[in-house]
């Protein structure tokens, strides 16, 4: 076992709070707190505001978030610690537009601040003091790197220290392999992907360069690379023509084997299985899109097309309620608190860590007796199971099929998935 893991084996979730908060401290105010979903992030932000706020009542915090129903929390608990005088919230969209002054700037799921847009808030805003929270540092394209410049990792408390020292409930995450009929369509639209995938040598930046806001420029330079010196003028209009061809081919295959796995009615099937298994408990739904939420066909729908009156008094009613389903995509992957919730099923995934640890946390949250399940339904064979893998290093799983899947949701005793042993046919 890491020894990080064996010093913190018997702390309490406050003294561990108290260790985040020193070691901002002692990093002169300045540092990100990379900490599992329901570790208490939020509650280490206000102990280092007040900390300041001790010494120096003057000063004005500014806490930067990425969703309304994430400023709707940080408000709810700045007006119950008294704090309103020195605390204000605020979205990013709003802030990059603006210069600021403050002495603390708090920034929420910082993660998302390193695009070319968000990052912006590192020269919008006159602070002295800096605090990141986010559930991991990590991002797809790398650019974490541009936040360490102004907010570096100080301390990370992982989903398994949290779970070992009881701070998150016990939970089980199932990668659901699940087998369709029409495997093979998503086998052609492989077929054709990789054949233009080839065409850019296997490369994806530059295959996607081809089709982005300079894509004509871009065609042009690669045109002129494949051509040389000596082609003809015919010879380069065709190669253009060519790699136009592939660009554009490249781009609507990615979006069919998208198509083919976000939407698929099986994943239907399965999670209205899961919902009627488990119809005494309180279950989110992730999608990856609108039209598979609202294809489920049971419990509410909260997407980006819910308006925020009807999304506060939907989220208040199933704070409430003691069992139901809510199905999502998007809005509610960061900041959701939903007491009760227990089952988490995953539609649509990609190969995003951060994404898959804040939907995974929605349903681990602690609370007294809980035992939580998340389900990942995959479609096999397809790119999908590699997304997960990808999205899941690390992390604790159990794989299984459909016929495991309904042992499970019945209560009974199910084995693990093996992969098939393919037959290899030798032909002399």
């Amino acid at each position: 076992m890491d020894n990080t893991l064996e010093l913190f084996n018997k702390i309490s979730r406050d003294e561990r709070q108290e260790i985040a908060r020193q070691t901002w401290i002692k990093n002169k105010c300045c540092g990100t707190l990379v900490a599992s979903t329901g570790f208490g992030k939020t509650r280490v932000a206000f102990n280092c505001i007040q900390s300041v706020l001790n010494k120096y009542p003057e000063y004005r915090v500014m806490v930067v978030v990425p969703t309304e129903t994430l400023k709707n929390q940080w408000q709810e608990q700045i007006d119950e610690r008294g704090l309103s005088f020195n605390v204000e919230v605020y979205i990013i969209n709003t802030v990059i537009k603006h210069n600021w002054n403050c002495k603390i700037l708090v920034l929420d799921e910082i993660h998302r601040y390193a695009s070319s847009d968000f990052s912006k808030i590192f020269d919008r805003v006159n602070y002295r003091y800096i605090l990141g929270l986010t559930a991991t540092f990590e991002r797809l394209d790398g650019k974490e790197i541009i936040i360490s410049k102004y907010c570096p990792v100080i301390d990370t408390v992982t989903t398994e220290e949290a779970l070992l020292n009881g701070w998150v409930s016990k939970f089980t995450e199932y990668r659901v392999l699940i087998d369709v009929d029409d495997i093979d369509t998503y086998k052609q639209y492989n077929k054709e992907f990789t054949e233009h995938f080839e065409f850019f040598q296997f490369d994806f930046n530059l295959a996607m360069s081809m089709v982005g806001k300079n894509g004509y420029k871009y065609r042009l330079a690669y045109r002129d690379k494949l051509c040389g010196n000596n082609a003809s003028e015919q010879e380069r209009s065709q190669m253009l023509r060519n790699i136009t061809y592939h660009a554009m081919s490249f781009m609507q295959v990615i979006q069919k084997r998208k198509a083919f796995i976000n939407n698929h009615p099986k994943k239907i099937e399965i999670a209205r299985k899961i919902i009627e298994a488990r119809k005494g408990k309180k279950i989110i739904t992730f999608s990856n899109n609108v039209k598979m939420a609202e294809a489920i066909g049971c419990g509410e729908v909260y997407t980006g097309k819910t308006s925020k009156k009807r999304g506060n008094k939907m989220i208040t009613a199933f704070n409430m309620c003691k069992s139901g389903v809510l199905n999502s995509c998007q809005k509610v992957n960061e900041g959701l608190d939903v007491r009760g919730l227990s089952v988490a099923i995953i539609l649509g995934l990609d190969s995003s860590k951060v994404k898959a640890l804040q939907r995974k946390g929605r349903a681990i949250r602690f609370e007294e007796g809980k035992n939580a399940e998340v389900f990942n339904i995959i479609i096999n064979n397809t790119a999908e199971n590699e997304w997960f893998l990808n999205a899941h290093k690390g992390e604790q799983y159990v794989t299984i099929d459909e016929a495991n899947l309904d042992k499970i949701l019945n209560n009974e005793s199910y084995e693990t998935y093996k992969k098939p042993v393919q037959k290899l046919i030798f032909r002399f």
